[in-house]
């Protein structure tokens, strides 16, 4: 069952790693706050992905 979403972020050194322990109910929040982290940090890659229980 999905529960969310989650911001990851991607490195060429290491796998993808959550950048919080939060779970966002949609893909739309998850954008939003990706669209506002790199605002700040333009030169990091962020993703999202399916959590599911």
């Amino acid at each position: 069952m999905l529960i969310g979403f989650v911001l990851l972020l991607a490195s060429s050194t290491v796998e993808l790693m959550p950048i919080s322990e939060r779970i966002y109910p949609n893909k739309a929040s998850c954008e939003l706050i990706k669209k506002k982290l790199l605002e700040r940090r333009p030169t990091v890659h962020l993703e999202y992905a399916e959590v599911f229980n």
